[in-house]
């Protein structure tokens, strides 16, 4: 027979055995599938290895989920695609670096088994070799490297505990990805400027520590209590210019100088979405290279490290090893105004118009004024000018008990005339100044704090060593965290809101009111200042030639 026919008959007659690939890994700090794309170049060298002249270990699919525990339990959604074509027979392998790969769970591993055993589907793996599921010693070898996986991987979260328990107790950064406002090693702020000699860094500058109690600077141990007056929780941490040795400041457009504005706008009313696309605009992006969103923003602002504070196991554990992006009275501050569950205002009008539910009905002198858009049923004029045509829609306001309707544009325009008008007045500054409100002594609430929490250390240290039972030590820390909890809603109050500072500040109002305010800004303004009660609108032409009734609109200066 000639050689090549004798080939084609070789080749035709090879069986192939049809193979599933399957890679993953946990976690992807290289951001480029690299690893899996690791897992399956040994993978396809297995399958090589694997064939014989009469047999073919074809790979015919690979199934990748990167970035994915399979011992979280969150769902593979690759994993879960490969089970639900091999209940269909599309293949009769597959093929893994290791068996803890394919699942770390033994449930998981039941249900790989009750699909693969009836259907005598092999598992070749490049580490721990074949496993054959159709026989009782194939499935008990299989449960036993199933249960040796999850015991390395519950010692290796005990030693990962452990470490950052221990990172915890030293006020050092635990890892993960970069933090917004600092550098990849989570301390040093993104960035740095010299204000004398404007040398940018991270490079050229020292790390400070200064003890907020008795201002000792580098007198600290590892655990962060002073050795000059044994306070702990009293770190302060700043950096100095190498070459000037005077103290770093942030960068102009820097994501460190970002921070602090972003919550004082908070404050003062601001929306998050506003700060979002105005760090957009700015070019921030986050650790994973996206512009932040909404909730990205509201996730960075809330972040106890921006005010120096280590937060360990859900919980603030006292001050952290690197400088504050901002101080704590108004991270607190916007804390308190972040988590108000008012502020959630999904599925209604509230930040959609500038008066809604803030001007009140002078009918029933009990309601507010909701706005909403209101179809436009005839041309309206403005002198002899149509404006709108039927069937389009206008911004109108109505009163809750259904008094009083309004046109939208109208009344604001005069709110916001009265607004700028009265803004311009000399005594302005005096009646828009911040109201009085309780002094709010932060250096001595953080001394409160500090005490607090040094107590629940002490306390906790006499029950570990047995000088207090269960019961003595649930009343004494329950009166510590009671202290805690009054100096931290005290802070909360360090920093008031003034929503028209920033006006009075301008030499164009108008300009920063059109420019930089946003819609939420505006309404904080207008209602920190203004008292608008509306009543009915008298129809027709008013004496001034305008349709608009503005007598029936009362504004009072709070």
């Amino acid at each position: 027979m000639p050689r090549s026919l004798q080939t084609a008959t070789d080749t035709a007659a090879r069986r192939v055995i049809r193979c599933f690939a399957y890679a993953r890994i946990s976690e992807d700090r290289e951001g480029a599938h690299l690893a899996t794309e690791r897992q399956l170049d040994d993978i396809r060298q297995l399958a090589e290895q694997l064939s014989t002249p009469a047999v073919e270990y074809r790979i015919v699919k690979v199934f990748e989920d990167n970035d994915l525990s399979a011992y979280s339990g969150k769902p593979r959604p690759d994993y879960k695609d490969m089970l639900a074509r091999l209940r269909n027979g599309e293949a009769d392998c597959v093929l893994a670096w290791h068996t803890d790969r394919l699942h770390r769970s033994p449930v998981e591993l039941e249900e790989y088994i009750d699909v693969c055993s009836p259907r005598t589907i092999d598992t070749r793996t490049v580490k721990a070799g074949h496993l054959d599921l159709s026989t009782a010693t194939g499935r008990m070898i299989a449960r036993q490297l199933g249960v040796q996986a999850r015991y390395e991987v519950e010692r290796m979260i005990e030693r990962s505990k452990r470490a950052r328990d221990q990172k915890a107790s030293h006020g050092e950064y635990s890892g993960g990805p970069r933090p917004f406002g600092y550098e990849a090693d989570g301390v040093t702020p993104r960035t740095l400027e010299c204000p004398r000699c404007h040398r940018v860094g991270p490079d050229g500058f020292t790390m400070r520590r200064t003890c907020e109690e008795c201002e000792a600077v580098g007198r600290f141990t590892r655990d962060l209590v002073c050795q000059a007056c044994d306070a702990r929780d009293a770190l302060r941490v700043d950096f100095v210019c190498d070459e000037c040795r005077v103290p770093a400041e942030f960068a102009e457009g820097s994501e460190a100088s970002a921070v602090h504005p972003a919550l004082e706008a908070v404050v003062v009313g601001a929306s998050l979405s506003g700060t979002a696309r105005g760090w957009a605009g700015q070019g921030f992006v986050s650790s994973r290279g996206k512009a932040p969103d909404v909730n990205q923003v509201r996730t960075i602002l809330m972040r106890p490290r921006n005010a120096g504070l280590l937060q360990h196991r859900g919980q603030i554990a006292g001050r952290g090893g690197w400088m504050a992006l901002t101080d704590e009275g108004t991270w607190r501050s916007a804390m308190a105004v972040l988590e108000d569950p008012s502020r959630y205002t999904s599925g209604s009008n509230v930040r959609k118009y500038l008066g809604s539910n803030i001007y009140e009905c002078g009918e029933c002198g009990t309601a507010k004024l909701t706005g909403f858009p209101r179809p436009v049923s005839r041309k309206k004029k403005a002198g002899k000018q149509p404006v709108g045509r039927v069937g389009d829609k206008e911004p109108a306001y109505r009163c809750e008990n259904g008094c009083v309707v309004r046109d939208g544009q109208s009344l604001d325009d005069y709110v916001l005339l009265h607004f700028f008008r009265r803004l311009q007045e000399e005594d302005a500054a005096t009646l828009f100044a911040r109201r009085s409100e309780p002094v709010v002594d932060v250096a001595q609430v953080r001394k409160d704090m500090r005490r607090a929490r040094a107590d629940l250390d002490e306390l906790a240290a006499a029950l570990g060593r047995s000088e207090m039972d269960m019961q003595e030590w649930r009343i004494a820390s329950g009166e510590a965290r009671k202290r805690l909890h009054v100096a931290e809603d005290q802070m909360k109050d360090a920093v008031a809101a003034n929503p028209v500072a920033e006006l009075l500040a301008a030499d164009d109002p108008e300009q920063v009111w059109n420019d930089v305010f946003d819609l939420s800004r505006r309404r904080a303004a207008v209602d920190y200042v203004m008292r608008v009660r509306v009543g009915k609108a008298r129809p027709g032409r008013q004496p001034d030639g305008t349709y608009f009734d503005k007598s029936t609109i009362r504004i009072d200066w709070k």
